[in-house]
């Protein structure tokens, strides 16, 4: 009778040990622990003398080393399993990294305030539930800060009508605080990273608003084909920003709720009235994106003068080396060399490319403090003769007229405060508005330096842009012998492996 309770309180004390690393409930578990214990000990307890005779046998002492030694063995593995639980590591061994986060989205995480609190209701069904914890581990892994709470809305209809999840399911939901608590709340429409980021920077910062300038040919934010700005627009949207057209030249001034304000390549003169509201904006504290394509007259070249920045008449050229094909010139620098800059830092030399630019540099004898942010090649220079250029005409560096590279397309400025306490006035000037536009922002690192340059205007330097994941294919060319090779190693190596052990064993007990 105490053998059959002994076996029958060890099976139980064991399925409950199971239950632990299955992540049973803890009442379940702790049932199957008190009941097993209970067992164990009445048949210890009746049987002791039993026990005792028994275990003076050789048989017996070799079957509780035995046993004692597979107890060591659960018991390290459950520490090893404790230790794992609470410091959790993991590995990304895929070429693209597509289960690591990205810089941008651990900078969003950085940003979480110290004493803050960002909280995540996953609302799953239980067979869903493994899906979204593969994702959202690796928050929870990147920053102690943030929380999630998994949800099977079948059993919390309560929660689920509160936060007016219509679908019940797949829904992610995430605070600035504690979901209980929180005021705001930010739904993430799928289980991307770059969804679950941008939630997460929709619910720590405050939502920003800018203004893209109108009435004069600039790129329309609205416009979804090559020459418009749709694209960028998703971009700051994704980035907690809205986007409005301003029509200047019917307002007294900036509006106040502009954080900042892109003049993106007007191809029509801009107005000296509007050129004093820009100004005054830029006095009072507010953030300007200037982007002006050569060979155009918009006005804006004496206005940029006044702000310490001058922009040439002149197209940048840059030299190419062709496979095949020997040097060449062409009007589309590609630029690697960027100045120390929130706007550029995160850019790590990524390549951004332009079309048909024109040269800035820093007015001569001006006290302005600007930063090159974007520079060309050495081997670039500033064409003067651009009807010849533009008409497809053979151009050289000629040294008298043309200067050599390299060549800042892009510079920063900032002004000093008007008042103690307040920021000074932000600018930023681009000596090509293509870049932006929907034909080439997708282009190399194009839609990282606009967002980057929005978000230092709009005060947002600290996030970075979230960099797309582009998983691919891997592939691996293997001559016949070697995939001969591969075939004998994945069908024979375990088998002669296996038998190889067998024959040692089957010497070593003949000898």
């Amino acid at each position: 009778m105490e053998t059959l309770v002994a076996v029958v309180g060890a099976v139980v004390l064991g399925f409950g040990l199971l239950g632990v690393f299955a992540a049973a409930s803890q009442g379940v578990v702790a049932l199957h622990v008190v009941v097993g214990g209970a067992l164990l000990a009445w048949a210890a307890v009746r049987g002791f003398r039993r026990v005792t005779a028994v275990m003076g046998t050789q048989t017996a002492r070799g079957g509780a080393n035995s046993l004692m030694q597979a107890l060591i063995v659960v018991v390290i593995g459950a520490l090893l399993a404790f230790v794992a639980e609470r410091h959790p590591k993991h590995w990304d061994w895929t070429e693209a990294k597509e289960h690591t986060l990205t810089q941008g989205t651990l900078d969003t995480l950085a940003a979480i305030p110290k004493d803050g609190l960002v909280e995540m209701y996953a609302f799953f069904s239980r067979g869903g539930q493994q899906q979204a914890k593969d994702e959202l581990d690796q928050y929870t892994y990147a920053s102690p800060r943030v929380k999630v709470r998994y949800l099977d809305p079948n059993e919390n209809p309560g929660l689920a009508q509160r936060f007016q999840i219509s679908n019940k399911e797949g829904v992610v939901v995430v605070c600035d605080g504690a979901c209980d608590t929180a005021k705001g709340t930010v739904k993430a429409v799928d289980l991307t990273e770059q969804s679950l980021t941008r939630a997460v920077r929709q619910a720590i910062s405050s939502k920003k608003k800018i203004y893209f300038l109108t009435g004069h040919g600039e790129a329309d934010p609205d416009d979804k084909k090559g020459p418009g700005a749709a694209a960028v627009k998703g971009g700051i949207e994704d980035e907690n920003g809205t986007v409005a057209s301003l029509l200047l030249a019917n307002e007294k001034e900036v509006p106040a709720d502009a954080d900042a304000v892109v003049v993106a390549g007007p191809d029509h003169a801009v107005s000296d009235r509007e050129l004093e509201l820009l100004d005054a904006y830029l006095k009072r504290g507010g953030g300007l994106l200037v982007e002006i394509d050569p060979a155009v007259e918009t006005n804006l070249e004496g206005q940029l003068k006044a702000w310490g920045i001058e922009a040439g008449p002149e197209v940048i050229v840059e030299q190419q080396l062709q496979l095949f094909a020997g040097p060449s010139i062409g009007v589309q620098p590609v630029v690697t060399k960027y100045g120390s800059h929130p706007i550029t830092d995160k850019l790590n030399g990524q390549p951004t490319v332009f079309r048909l630019a024109r040269p800035l540099r820093k007015v001569e004898g001006s006290d302005a403090n600007v930063t090159e942010l974007a520079l060309t090649s050495a081997q670039s220079w500033a064409e003067s003769d651009v009807k010849d250029l533009l008409a497809s005409k053979p151009v050289t560096m000629d040294p008298a007229k043309d200067r050599a590279g390299p060549l800042a397309i892009a510079i920063a400025r900032e002004f000093p405060p008007s008042e103690p306490g307040k920021r000074g006035g932000r600018l930023v000037v681009v000596g090509d508005s293509d870049f932006m536009r929907n034909r080439y922002v997708t282009q190399y690192y194009n839609g990282d330096l606009f967002l980057n340059t929005t978000g230092w205007l709009t005060g947002n330097e600290e996030f970075a842009t979230i960099e797309r994941k582009r998983p691919r294919a891997a592939t691996v060319n293997l001559t016949l012998e070697q995939f001969a090779n591969f075939r004998f190693l994945a069908l024979f190596a375990l088998p002669e492996a296996i038998l190889l052990l067998g024959v040692l064993n089957w010497w070593r007990r003949r000898v």
